[in-house]
């Protein structure tokens, strides 16, 4: 914030306004540089603070020191998209939800919330040309994919299956706390499945690569999606990219991603020991 100031010219209450509402391309390019430095020190630095007190072998430590079976790699991004209309269900489930009247502040809140998260999330993704695009792949896609997977999956699943003596509610508490983090409530119920199965991924695998590429093949689509729509090469939208209300599309969605989880299962050999 202190860089973006002598940057920019501005004082530190405008500047916060601009991380919201940029309002020109040398504004916008703070806000890219911020949200850089910002998942840097949320995610990658408690990490590795972490890790320096606790272990002398950090990659075996994170399971993130063999490389992950060319098959089951196939197999986690086939279930990113396997699972998409189950997810948009939830979605559509999740949007109409509504708390009491009695805590209509609560849910404006909420709301507002989301909002804000939608607008700057389109803000970064509204690009025309390929640069802004790759630029999108590594701040929105690569950087988040590779840094809450090393905070919630190599470091928080482990230590709260210890803590709990269970491998399952470590991947329940943990996808519960992945979704709630986004500050994204209206979202959550998706989010929520997505840790699961990315917990799932670590647990069957033991390799925290497997669910890296995994959430990073969720975020590029939508990377993808979003600017092949804006530039006008397609004509379905991120948000309808594999929605649908037929049920039976919905079921399946769910009962083929747990048939590539039983694939998954074989191929690694892997047993849910509990710990």
């Amino acid at each position: 914030m202190i860089i973006g100031k002598y940057w920019l010219g501005t004082d530190l209450v405008t500047l916060s306004s601009y991380i919201s509402d940029p309002p020109d391309e040398k504004a916008k390019a703070f806000v890219y540089f911020y949200q850089f430095f910002n998942q840097l020190g949320v995610f990658f630095v408690p990490v590795f603070i972490f890790l320096f007190f606790v272990t002398d072998n950090r990659s075996k430590y994170l399971q993130a020191d063999k490389k992950p079976k060319g098959i089951s790699v196939f197999i986690a991004v086939l279930m990113i998209y396997s699972i998409l209309p189950f997810i948009n269900y939830l979605t559509v489930i999740n949007s109409e939800l509504s708390l009491p009247h009695s805590f209509w502040k609560i849910e404006q809140w909420m709301r507002n919330s989301q909002n804000q998260a939608d607008r700057i999330t389109k803000m970064f993704l509204s690009v025309r040309s390929t640069g802004g695009l790759m630029l999108n792949l590594l701040i929105v896609a690569l950087v988040p994919a590779l840094g809450e997977e090393l905070l919630f999956r190599g470091v928080m699943q482990p230590l709260l299956s210890r803590i709990t003596r269970n491998i399952h509610w470590g991947v329940i508490i943990t996808s519960l706390l992945f979704s709630a983090m986004h500050m994204q409530f209206y979202g959550f119920l998706p989010r929520f499945v997505l840790g699961l199965l990315l917990g799932y991924l670590l647990v069957f695998s033991k390799n925290l690569w497997l669910p890296v590429t995994a959430h990073f093949v969720n975020n590029a689509s939508s990377v993808i999606i979003f600017y092949l729509h804006y530039n006008g090469y397609i004509k379905i939208s991120m948000d309808d990219f594999g929605a649908t209300s037929n049920t039976v599309y919905i079921t399946g969605s769910f009962l083929i991603t747990l048939w590539l989880f039983s694939m998954l299962y074989q191929k690694e050999g892997a047993a849910m020991d509990k710990v």
